[in-house]
């Protein structure tokens, strides 16, 4: 349907480019790099074939922007991350660790393109491994397309402005859905709520992936642990509303049974021996 860009950190992305395009000859280390307008979104978005048609802004979010594309005349999802109105402001100040290296950067364009990789790639496990998310369509630099979930033009409702009618299966078709993200695909989401979860075709969808934290040899488990409980907490705190009431604990213990990385099985123990920190 559309394209999707290969990402390789090593090599020369579109963010780069278009900063070399915007030096022009001048050869000094920094360069104007404005925010992109709206008619800037629409001709790229047309332009690296990810859209014919972008219609209007939908939302915005803390780093990137929502709008409502086309692809003939089928509707999907635009994301644009934005650059300088970005809520990562260490990458202004103090830079940030790209994919390609440890080393830190202040190439905020490179930035705004790992996060909508990270994004693109994470969508596409979790759908792949069963969860109801928007299907991932395409991506080329700090664009990317997804599936538009709602009726033709208008967008699905967020779960806390629907009155359920069945809160408690909605409860567990979510918590079905955060187990596979977590066991499955080895992730927690980090910013799950309300806020974050679509109510469509009498399903909750989980969107808004991209503060997302792998779960995997290298994680602080006490960390993830932590995030997964927060996580846990909203949605029960939610769904108190509707007077349906979980044990968190119990649901927080389902959770690391199913999963935890080999080399961390013993993490709480290690941290009260003050082995790990």
């Amino acid at each position: 349907m559309s394209r999707i860009e290969k990402y390789n950190p090593h090599k020369q992305s579109s963010a780069s480019r278009r900063i070399q395009a915007a030096k022009g000859n001048y050869s000094g280390r920094g360069a104007l790099i404005r925010e992109l307008t709206f008619d800037d979104i629409k001709r790229d978005a047309i332009g690296f074939g990810l859209a014919t048609d972008v219609l209007h802004q939908l939302n915005a979010g803390k780093e990137a922007s929502i709008y409502l594309a086309t692809w003939r005349e089928h509707p999907i999802i635009l994301k644009a991350y934005r650059m300088h109105q970005s809520c990562h402001r260490i990458s202004k100040k103090h830079g940030y660790s790209s994919a390609a290296s440890a080393k830190r950067t202040h190439n905020v364009l490179a930035m705004m393109e790992d996060l909508a990789v990270k994004e693109f790639d994470l969508l596409m496990k979790c759908f792949r491994a069963g969860m109801h998310v928007p299907t991932p369509v395409g991506r080329v630099g700090q664009y990317l397309t997804m599936r538009f979930i709602g009726d033709v033009t208008a967008p699905a409702p967020q779960i806390r402005n629907v009155e359920l009618q069945e809160p408690s299966r909605a409860l567990d078709q979510i918590l079905d859905d955060y187990l596979v993200m977590y066991r499955d695909v080895n992730y927690v989401h980090g910013d799950l709520s309300e806020y974050n979860i679509l109510w469509w075709e009498d399903r909750p969808w989980i969107i808004d992936v991209p503060q997302a934290e792998p779960v995997d040899k290298h994680c602080d488990m006490m960390r993830i642990e932590a995030v997964l409980r927060r996580d846990l907490q909203n949605l029960l705190g939610f769904f108190e509303n509707y007077h349906v009431y979980r044990d968190l604990e119990q649901i927080l213990n389902v959770f690391l049974s199913a999963y935890i990385p080999d080399n961390q099985k013993h993490y709480r123990e290690l941290r009260v021996r003050g082995e790990i920190v």
